[in-house]
C-alpha cells in the first residue's frame, strides 16, 4: 500500500469518528431538548391544577361570604321590623294608659262641699235635767279617714296609685285602711288590668 492511500484511509476514519460524535452530539441534546419540553409541560399541568382549585376555592369563598351577607342583612331587617312593632306596642300602652287615667277621672263623682261653720258661733247651750245620766259620748267626724260607700273614690286612688308604679299589695293595704269596701279584690283586679300589670 502505497503511502497516500494510507494517508486517505486515517483521515476517512478521522472523519468517520468526528462525524459519529457529532452524531452522538446532537442526539444527546436532541434527548435532553424533550426531556426539558416534558418536564416544562408536567410543570405547566401542576401549575394549571394549582391555579384551577385556587380558583375554585376562592369562588366557594365569594359564596360563603356573599351568603353571610344575605343573612345579616336579613337579620338587621327583622331586628328593624322588631324596633318599629316594639316602638308602637310602647305608644299604644302609654296611650292606654292616658285613655284610662282619663276615663276614671271623668267618670269619679264630684266631692261634695265641705260645710263650715261660723269662726265665732258658739254652741248652743242647752239645760239638762240633773236627774237624767250622762249621755254618751260621740266620735268625732275627724277622727279618722271617711270610710264607707266610697267605691268610686277607692278605684280613682287606687287607679293614680296603680298608674304611679305602687304594688297591688300597698294599693290593698290603704284602701283596707280607708273605705269599706265589699269586693276590694275585684276592684284591684280591674284597676291593674287596665294598667297592664
Amino acid at each position: 500500500m502505497s503511502e497516500g492511500s494510507g494517508k486517505q484511509s486515517a483521515a476517512a476514519a478521522a472523519g468517520e469518528r468526528v462525524r459519529a460524535v457529532l452524531e452522538a452530539a446532537e442526539q444527546s441534546a436532541a434527548e435532553l431538548r424533550a426531556e426539558a419540553a416534558q418536564e416544562i409541560d408536567s410543570q405547566l399541568e401542576r401549575a394549571e391544577a394549582v391555579a384551577a382549585r385556587l380558583s375554585e376555592r376562592a369562588n366557594q369563598i365569594e359564596r360563603s361570604l356573599q351568603g353571610i351577607a344575605d343573612s345579616v342583612r336579613d337579620e338587621v331587617s327583622a331586628l328593624k321590623a322588631d324596633l318599629e312593632e316594639l316602638r308602637a306596642v310602647g305608644e299604644g300602652v302609654a296611650e292606654a294608659r292616658t285613655a284610662a287615667a282619663e276615663e276614671s277621672v271623668a267618670a269619679a263623682p264630684a266631692e261634695a262641699p265641705v260645710a263650715t261653720e261660723p269662726e265665732h258661733a258658739e254652741p248652743e247651750r242647752v239645760e239638762r235635767d240633773p236627774a237624767e245620766p250622762e249621755p254618751e259620748p260621740t266620735a268625732s267626724p275627724a277622727a279618722g279617714p271617711p270610710r264607707g260607700d266610697g267605691h268610686e273614690g277607692a278605684r280613682v286612688i287606687a287607679l293614680n296609685m296603680a298608674l304611679n308604679g305602687s304594688p297591688r299589695e300597698e294599693t290593698a293595704r290603704y284602701l283596707q285602711e280607708n273605705f269599706d269596701l265589699e269586693d276590694p279584690d275585684a276592684l284591684l283586679d280591674e284597676v291593674y288590668a287596665r294598667v297592664g300589670r
